[in-house]
């Protein structure tokens, strides 16, 4: 269907990507879309490897070390794809809105929506995770693809539809909405973590007695709360049981 430097690229390789489609016509526009994506990739492929010099070719341990993370976050994701592992009670729930409550709330709150990732300053992850939360293109995808990578960062929401309170998000995750300006692209370092956050919406809420929607959005930061909870107990607990087994050992370091 297509060469570009001495590759060349079969139709079977094309169909084996074709997706479920409704008419011959959607399928050509695929087709065609898929081989003019492959022969830009290669063109500047080429190009790169003609233009940089070796030791800026080499990419070996970077990949190796992207490869171990996916593999270790599959693993994280089997292990907390059962959704009462981060069940709120009533109780915790209650407790929450009794902190975060207070007497002395403006007539007009301001209120958000985003997407965000709070990971370590040394994750491998963190260029990957930017192009996709950062991205431009297919949200839903490249939200699917964030899912599938974000198991061990400390904590992440995707969710596009809840709205959370400026006031509570700051307290919760030591960041200010306001600090940050109209900005909806915000990647800064706070405390030894990264956050990555994409403001999707904003808008000022009167107050009312709206329960139920504060409810939801308690119910949604403590779920992240057990969760990032789940993930360094366990990584803690493994740890010390390799110990334990005598499977990993550390050694003093010497100068």
């Amino acid at each position: 269907m297509a060469e570009a430097y001495h590759h060349k690229l079969y139709e079977s390789e094309v169909m084996r990507q074709l997706p479920p489609l409704n008419s011959k016509e959607d399928t050509l526009l695929f087709m065609e879309q898929w081989v003019d994506d492959w022969i830009l990739r290669h063109t500047l492929l080429a190009l790169a490897k003609k233009e940089l010099l070796q030791k800026e070719q080499e990419f070996s341990n970077q990949m190796a070390q992207y490869k171990e993370q996916l593999l270790i976050n599959a693993y994280l994701q089997k292990i907390s794809s059962d959704a009462t592992l981060f069940e709120v009670s009533r109780s915790e729930l209650q407790d929450f809105l009794n902190e975060t409550k207070t007497d002395e709330l403006p007539e007009y709150r301001e209120m958000v929506k985003l997407n965000y990732v709070k990971l370590s300053v040394h994750s491998k992850l963190y260029a990957k995770i930017k192009s996709l939360i950062f991205s431009d293109s297919d949200r839903v995808k490249e939200l699917q693809e964030l899912e599938q990578i974000c198991a061990d960062t400390i904590e992440y929401s995707i969710d596009s539809d809840h709205w959370f309170y400026n006031d509570v998000i700051e307290k919760e995750f030591s960041f200010s909405i306001s600090e940050k300006g109209n900005s909806e692209k915000i990647d800064f370092v706070q405390n030894g973590y990264r956050y990555l956050v994409l403001i999707l919406d904003k808008k000022q809420q009167r107050q009312t007695h709206q329960v139920l929607e504060d409810r939801k959005m308690a119910q949604a930061l403590l779920q992240q709360q057990k969760r990032a909870a789940f993930f360094s107990n366990f990584q803690d607990s493994v740890v010390q049981k390799a110990f334990l087994k005598r499977k990993v050992a550390k050694y003093p370091v010497s100068y």
